[in-house]
């Protein structure tokens, strides 16, 4: 089953994010912020990321630019999945190279299917 990095800092929301892919099979990796987010995905290469964007450290646009740059990790779909909502923002997140974007609160089934249509896209 594909590997999915989930990047929050809430740890509250990994967990049910996480708890609820691994219910559908997935293998999940975890960061809490975005510098931790480029340094786990160059080593551990998932098939999708799933970014939040309000985070210390670096935040989700600032580490899906960089991961978007990097060699290593350049094709590797990012969803953002935030609570940063309005029009200006969303725009942000495409231009900074995020695949889709979802917005919090979101339905787990909206997300699943997201996902399911990102793996299958970028196989």
């Amino acid at each position: 089953m594909a590997k999915i990095l989930v990047v929050d800092d809430s740890k509250f929301a990994r967990a049910i994010v996480i708890n609820g892919l691994k219910k559908e099979g997935f293998e999940i990796c975890e960061a809490e912020n975005g510098k931790e987010s480029v340094d786990i995905a160059k080593i551990e290469k998932p098939d999708l990321i799933l970014m939040d964007v309000v985070m210390p450290v670096l935040d989700g646009i600032e580490a899906t630019k960089i991961l978007k740059n990097l060699q290593e990790t350049k094709k590797i779909p990012i969803l953002i999945l935030t609570g940063q909502n309005s029009k200006e923002e969303i725009l942000e997140g495409f231009n900074a190279g995020a695949d889709e974007y979802l917005c919090k609160p979101f339905k787990f089934n909206e997300l699943l299917s997201t996902i399911k249509t990102l793996l299958n896209l970028y196989k």
